[in-house]
């Protein structure tokens, strides 16, 4: 049996409230993503090229701002700011997509 989806008996005011809800738990998966993986990169710094609290935290909060700048510049949205770093770093001969290559051929 196919699922289909059913909106037909829905009012507009109730789709509105049903897109602002779907927004806003994206809004918090992406708020609770993004605490993961400042943890991640923040305990890679200390435990391997030897951070401290002091230096993490200079990086924690210099790292939203250099993002804020870059966006702001460019004047692009917070969704392209993966994006236009990788494209900064490509422009300085860093090459992310051939470092994901290579990890992955060593797998």
């Amino acid at each position: 049996m196919k699922a289909r989806a059913c909106n037909g008996g829905m009012t507009a005011e109730q789709r509105k409230i049903m897109k602002a809800e779907i927004r806003r738990e994206l809004a918090e998966h992406d708020r609770k993503h993004a605490y993961e993986i400042d943890a991640i990169v923040l305990w890679v710094l200390m435990d391997v090229f030897g951070f401290g609290e002091k230096r993490l935290k200079r990086y924690f909060d210099e790292f939203g701002k250099q993002l804020n700048a870059l966006i702001k510049y460019y004047e692009m949205n917070e969704e392209d700011e993966a994006w236009l770093c990788s494209y900064k770093l490509k422009q300085a001969g860093i090459d992310l997509d051939k470092w994901e290559a290579e990890k992955n051929e060593n797998r």
